[in-house]
């Protein structure tokens, strides 16, 4: 029988060691009725207490590779929900009695109390910090019972191996009473031989109950706090919003978690370990008497140079954390940005900058590497130093009592000793890493939430009534607004002789806007306030004051002013997303806010319907409205194709679109649309207004904020914001007549007044009328020319298709590829070739191994004195030398691991970030950001710190093992027998287990990305999801992501756990056999021989399954390996970045002459041409505008100029140059393009204009003047302001908002969109180049600032050749010649008159659906 998974493979039947004792059919794929509950709570004893509940998930997974489907389901007590709402009931009464007790102390300082305290709790808990314990007992109390049965567990297992040293001890004396000829009986010495073994099996059995039961509760601690993390970020206000960022909640819920999840694993140990130890220390004084104490006192003492050094260790591990931290920023903005970074060839320096960061971060770990490896290397031979100081002062003390009973039985419960000074320290170090976590987290959860007074917006009672009555739809009664502002304290430097770090440093105190929900994009704005004299001053965006605005049902209300004065702010306002300090705003009816666009992972439908009900018919009308159709008939798979992470395969126009189409169809009454149309050119807008806005919304009530003055005709409304805050309110004739700033602005934007203001032309009375009559033109309603858009297409021909774009990730099955090994060790032998290293660190275990064994071996021949006539003192030389060398051996091997891992570490993440940074931009399309990062974060992370770990348990665990069979050998040949069967057993069960072990760990691995995603998705959407109330959606997929994940989670654990049982049954077998072999005195042995195997073979128990988990968790951490290597040596390539031979003339290009010829180009092999046989020349110095609807490929001629994709066919050449044969960082970094999407960087502007320093201040200064953004009579004033620290008066810290130094946040939010063009526009003036692309970079400012723009690419680039990508034709009118380009091709290319003068020619419609005339052509300034 066939059967198919989702991922279209079959099931394969895999081939495995044991699978000729197995039937030979596959398993069958349960459907979701047929998946069995998770059995461990109602299961039968005997399967409980081996763990053999698991079999069907492992027989399974024996047959064939598993699937989730396989995996048991949930029971509801232990699914997320459920755990969760207990958790918050004992966290939220806790938190409740803290504030509580809080307020009543501060009462009872002003000696008041709760019921005659005048302050408001508010007021009193402002300095309210959260106990860290309050978390941590929260979380104590939801998994008490669980939490409690493993501490009782761990108790039995350890007090269990503490007297079982007592059994050891009495069989000694049994075989030495035996070899003096005293015969006590057979039953006795077998009695002691079972009883001996029963209790290793039982010492197995109770830790590994303990073990599961305690993993499993971090397992669960860490899926609540997970849900906990996700539910607050919903609620949080706008200071607890600046506080933590999206950043700073995603690295909590990543590392933090992680800690608490692998501390509560550990803390029982912390809880537990007095008892063993005051009991191994009883028995000690008992057998060799009070010499047993020196040996203790070393343990103590070596339990305080460990928790000397853990501190070191915190120390190392805190600078480390901040490097890590700077290096996953650096990765973040440069994966995020990737598309600029190679427009300005910027690969290098950052490359340069993420390595620097890099090898200084791996110094530090360097150092806390070894000296962490040099406390285990002493730790593990703790027991040799504790027991060799003890049997010396003993024999100084009293020479005769050394018989080997006491002697060996000692050497155990020193065993039992370290294994508890080895494992407190882990507990507390974890504990500490936890604690600081579960500080944090609490804190975060107990932060403030938004006062839902300050931003309720629904109008209830009385006022709905009569508002329904009056036809009301939204009442704003004087009311004012303001966004929080907040001291930024966070800003840490990292190094301080980092000089660099240092100029971005003296930025902290900017006062930040808390990005209050979807006003992220609008914060610390500043607006221009015009004085009489016509200067502009920059002051800061005051907030919105006493406004009155009533807007009536189905009204259309078009909200405008220039950039900076609050538009958005306003319809935030509205929307209940700004706080209200005073008045009131009452909503009749459903109301959305259609802000940033935000798009899902998913597909474009799953965008649009967003979790509203199906309705096709609707929903095709939406798609023709929002005017899609033609985009998705391009997309691969019509509307079923998968929309990038954030968009990235999207236009800003197709973003913006489908933003809009979603906000229709959800059908609310009220719709506030955002600057919808910026992004989209005219004949869409055009189709929009007409079918959309005036269309299918006519009866909602609609309010849009917009630049773009030429809608303002159809409007029954119109909203002016003067630009202090205030906003005035009329039709449009009556703004003009009684507002100048409306006036002014409308005059700009009839474009009438071209003149320069020096020039100071006499306005005559004609002009003034010809301006009216084109404003009375402009904005009539529009007559409709023929639309384009209205054609109806067929989008979803192709539905059937495979609409993925993220490629499926890669999970390997099976084993590691041997290749991955290779080149993990060539790697990290570093300055050594890889044939000196490997031999050497062999040699060292071996050599290691041997002392470690030989030492005790000594001790046996020093207690029978096997050589006759030889002093005590030559017996105690070698004694204290093997002690010695074991520890220096060790030492070094632990060294050289370090060395290994650390040194591949370093050189496989800087190659591989060297290859992502040159990475084609089509692989960049295809991959989430998330799985990229995974690579750079968790891979990275376990490379540099966990995979030592392990590697060296593993290299240790396995030779101690041979060379403790190798000595059972020698003592008693016959064991060699057993070996075989037992290797045999051994193999067979860590087969078994790992065949489904590899698996579910992957799929856990795999569901976790999936948590992550999703996680990362909901926190930028946030504003988005709140305005659809689609919170209880996203935190039910949450849930669920949450569950699919531990359906895996817990089966990796109890799966261990199995392993461990099994493994403890087979050490079992073994020790009874030596013990057997030893009571019957086989080859005569002797007792001290005795002693000296059966120490070693109980300690084997613990081992064998450390050893295969070990060996397990190393191949998982090989996987990291796997996908960092899988970048840093196959990841596709761009085209080579130097070409030394090809290298043009500094001088080129000269000219500036662009030809194309014949150019096709697709963005990825099998996608459809964007581009189709382009051909044209561009003459020296000309001035293209490129135009055509969104999607005809305009972008592409800037992808095809910049090779990020490279051409199918044709060539295009610079000043006969053709740009294929040039290296790409000559290509790129002689143009200079403006992007339509401007991105900004954290940091200052400065930062942002010239990231490498690579120009002089005075330059950029000159860039921000020449950009408008700066006024040249101020730059003066500006450039001698100072950032102070903020006192209580605020200006003091206030610089001007285009200061070189002003701090930009991420992604530039404290900018409005218009300002981030502006910023991007100087940043390509300080580049200076011969030719300039403009891509869109003036759709989202407003006509005064455009016209700027516009005035100042004349002046400052008349000698350069310029491509202009407009949506505005108005700002290309004046260019030398016009391109228009429809679906790929060359449709008309020639001088803008010419074209405006073809009948029924496509730029002719267009200019007539701008509103574009003759006039407009006669009134150009030329360049």
């Amino acid at each position: 029988m066939e059967v198919r998974l989702e991922s279209g493979s079959e099931l394969v039947r895999q081939n495995r060691l044991l699978s000729f004792l197995l039937s030979k059919n596959v398993p069958h794929l349960p459907t979701d009725e047929e998946r069995k509950i998770y059995p461990e709570g109602t299961t039968n004893f005997f399967y409980r207490f081996f763990f053999w509940w698991l079999n069907p998930v492992m027989r399974t997974g024996y047959k064939r590779t598993l699937e989730p489907q396989d995996l048991f389901k949930l029971s509801d007590d232990i699914k997320i929900e459920n755990m969760a709402n207990r958790f918050y009931h004992y966290f939220e009464r806790d938190l409740e009695r803290a504030r509580t007790k809080h307020v009543e102390k501060k009462c009872k300082e002003r000696g008041e109390t709760l019921a005659t305290t005048k302050v408001d709790p508010e007021e009193d808990l402002k300095d309210f910090e959260l106990s860290k314990f309050t978390t941590v007992f929260a979380l104590f109390k939801t998994f008490k019972y669980q939490y409690s049965a493993a501490c009782v567990f761990l108790c039995m297992a350890n007090s269990a191996s503490t007297c079982n040293p007592l059994l050891l001890k009495k069989l000694i004396q049994y075989v030495e009473r035996k070899a003096l000829g005293v015969e006590e009986g057979i039953g006795r010495g077998l009695g002691y031989s079972f009883g001996a073994s029963a209790i290793v099996f039982l010492i197995g059995v109770s830790i590994n109950h303990f073990f599961y039961r305690s993993m499993l509760t971090g397992a669960q601690a860490k899926a609540v706090l997970t849900k906990a993390l996700l539910d607050k970020s919903f609620r949080l206000s706008a200071e607890a919003k600046h506080k933590y960022p999206v950043g700073k909640i995603t690295s909590m819920m990543g590392t933090d978690l992680a800690r608490i999840d692998f501390a509560i694993g550990f803390q029982p140990f912390l809880i537990i370990f007095p008892i063993p130890i005051i009991i191994a220390v009883a028995i000690l004084i008992v057998n060799i008497g009070v010499s047993a104490l020196v040996g203790v006192a070393i343990l103590a003492f070596f339990f305080c140079a460990i928790a000397v050094s853990t501190r070191k260790l915190f120390a190392y591990r805190f600078t480390a954390n901040k490097f890590t931290d700077a290096r996953v920023d650096f990765i973040k903005e440069a994966l995020n940005n990737l598309k600029i970074i190679k427009f300005y060839s910027w690969e290098p320096p950052y490359h340069e900058n993420i390595s620097d960061i890099r090898r200084k971060e791996m110094r530090i770990i360097y150092r806390m590497q070894v000296l962490r490896n040099i406390i285990t290397a002493f730790s593990m031979c703790l027991t040799l130093f504790a027991s060799m100081i003890s049997f010396l002062v003993l024999y100084a003390v009293d020479k005769n009592r050394k018989d080997p009973a006491s002697i060996f039985s000692s050497i155990s419960l020193f065993n039992v000793l370290t294994q508890q000074v080895f494992l407190v320290p882990m507990a507390l170090s974890s504990g500490a890493d936890a604690y600081l976590g579960i500080g944090r987290v609490g804190e975060y959860l107990s932060s403030s939430e938004t006062n839902l007074e300050e931003t309720r917006i629904h109008a209830d009672g009385e006022k709905l009534i009569e508002m329904d009555k009056e036809n009301v739809a939204i009442e704003i009664d004087g009311a004012h607004f303001e966004w929080d502002t907040f001291d930024d304290d966070e800003e840490e430097d990292l190094d301080d002789e980092d000089d660099k770090d240092k100029a971005e440093e003296g930025h902290d105190e900017k006062p930040k806007q808390a990005l209050s929900a979807s006003a992220k994009h609008h914060t610390h704005k500043e607006t221009f306030l015009e004085k009489k004299d016509s200067t502009k001053t920059f002051v800061p965006f005051p907030g919105l004051t006493n406004i009155n605005l009533t807007i009536n049902k189905n009204e259309f209300v078009v909200v405008t002013g220039l950039i900076g004065t609050g538009k958005s702010s306003l319809l935030n306002a509205m929307s209940g997303f700004m706080r209200r300090t005073s008045g009131s705003v009452n909503v009749d009816g459903e109301l959305l806010l259609c802000g940033y666009p935000w798009v899902q992972n998913a597909t474009v439908r799953d965008n649009i319907v967003f979790g509203s009900e199906w309705d096709e018919e609707k929903y095709n009308n939406v798609i023709y409205a929002c005017s899609l159709e033609s985009d998705l008939e391009i997309l691969p798979a019509g509307d079923q194709t998968e929309i990038g992470e954030r968009g990235i395969t999207l236009s800003g126009g197709q973003k913006a679109r489908i933003n809009l189409a979603r906000a229709v169809y959800a059908e609310r009454d009220i719709i506030l649309m955002d600057d919808v149309l910026s992004a989209v050119d005219a004949r869409v807008g055009r189709h929009i207004m007409n079918n959309c806005i005036l269309g299918l919304l006519k009866d909602k009530t609609r309010v849009l904020a917009t630049h773009q003055l030429s809608l303002i005709g159809s409007a029954d409304k119109v909203v002016y914001l003067n630009g202090d805050g205030t906003i005035d309110v009329g039709t449009f004739e009556e703004l003009k007549a009684r507002n100048i700033s409306f006036a002014n602005l409308m005059a700009y934007n009839s474009e009438a007044k071209e003149e320069e203001e020096e020039e100071e032309v006499e306005e005559d009375e004609e002009v003034v009328e010809n301006e009216r009559e084109m404003i009375q033109r402009q904005l009539s309603k529009v007559t409709k020319p023929e639309d384009e858009e209205a054609e109806h297409k067929d989008f979803n021909k192709n539905e059937h298709r495979d609409g993925h774009l993220t490629e499926q990730e890669e999970r390997a099955v099976n084993g590691i590829n041997a290749e991955v090994y290779q080149q993990y060790i060539k790697l990290g032998s570093g300055k050594f070739s890889p044939w000196l290293f490997c031999p050497l660190l062999v040699s060292l275990m071996i050599l290691s191994t041997f002392c470690q064994l030989f030492t005790n071996t000594w001790l046996s021949f020093w207690t029978e004195f096997k050589f006759t006539n030889k002093s005590n003192g030559f017996y105690i030389g070698f004694y204290v030398m093997f002690t010695v060398l074991s520890f220096i051996l060790l030492t070094c091997e632990f060294v050289m691991l370090v060395y290994l891992t650390n040194t591949a570490s370093v050189r496989l993440n800087i190659m591989a970030i060297e290859k992502v940074l040159h990475a084609p931009m089509a692989f960049m399309d295809t991959t989430p950001m998330g799985r990229i990062l995974n690579r750079f974060t968790k891979d990275t992370d376990v490379l540099d710190n966990e995979i030592g770990d392990q590697l060296r348990f593993l290299v240790f665990v396995f030779a101690n093992i041979i060379g403790v069979l190798i000595l059972c050998v020698i003592y008693l040949p016959w064991f060699a027998i057993a070996i075989p069967f037992l290797g045999f057993l051994f193999v067979a069960v860590a087969n078994y287990y790992q065949a489904s072990a590899r698996e579910i760990k992957r799929l856990e691995a795999v569901q976790r990305s999936f948590v992550y995603n999703n996680f990362n998705e909901t926190l930028s959407g946030m504003n988005t999801i709140k305005a659809y109330n689609a919170e209880y959606r996203f935190l039910e997929k949450n849930n669920e992501l949450i569950d699919n994940m531990n359906e895996a989670y817990y089966l990796t654990i109890a799966n261990q756990r199995w392993l461990a049982i099994h493994m403890d049954i087979i050490a079992t077998i073994f020790a009874l056999l030596i013990a057997l072999l030893c009571v019957n005195r086989v080859f005569n042995i002797t007792a001290a021989s005795v002693g000296l195997l059966l120490s070693y073979v109980f300690q084997i128990a613990g081992q064998l399954s450390m050893l295969i988990r070990t060996f397990t968790q190393v191949e998982n951490e090989m996987n990291s390996a796997e996908r960092l290597a899988s970048y840093a040596f196959h990841l596709p390539e761009e085209a080579p970045y130097l070409i030394n031979e090809r290298t043009p003339a500094p001088s080129w290009p000269d000219k500036g002459i662009v030809k194309f010829d014949n150019a096709s180009l697709a963005y990825r092999p099998g996608l459809p041409l964007v581009l189709k046989n382009l051909s044209f020349e561009v003459k020296p110095s000309e001035k293209i505008g490129i135009c055509g609807r969104t999607g005809a490929g305009k972008s592409s001629i800037m992808t095809a100029l910049y090779r990020l994709s490279e051409l199918e066919s044709g060539k295009i050449t610079i000043d006969d140059v053709d740009i294929a044969s040039l290296g790409l960082k000559d290509l790129r970094s002689k143009l200079s393009i403006i992007p339509q999407d401007p991105v900004l960087f954290r940091g200052s502007i400065r930062k942002n204009l010239d990231p490498f320093n690579e120009s002089s201040d005075s330059k950029l200064w000159d860039a921000l003047v020449r950009t408008g953004l700066i006024d040249p009579s101020r730059l003066d004033i500006v450039k001698k302001q100072v950032k102070t620290q903020s006192t209580e008066d605020e200006e003091g810290s206030i610089i001007h908002k285009f200061h070189l130094d002003q701090q930009v946040e991420d992604e530039g939010s404290n900018f409005s969109l218009g300002e981030r063009q502006l910023i991007a526009f100087a940043r390509a003036l300080v580049r200076d180049s011969k030719i300039l692309i403009l891509d869109e970079a003036t759709s989202s400012v407003d006509y005064e600032t455009d016209f700027k723009i516009q005035t100042s690419i004349i002046k400052e680039f008349s000698q350069c050749t310029i491509l202009c990508i407009a949506h505005r034709l108005k700002t290309i009118i004046n260019y030398d010649r016009i391109l228009v380009l429809d679906k790929g091709e060359i449709k008309e290319f020639d001088t803008p008159w010419n074209l405006f003068n073809i009948s029924n020619g496509i730029f002719q419609q267009m200019c007539q659906k701008s509103n574009i005339t003759e006039e407009d052509f006669a009134n150009l300034k030329n360049f």
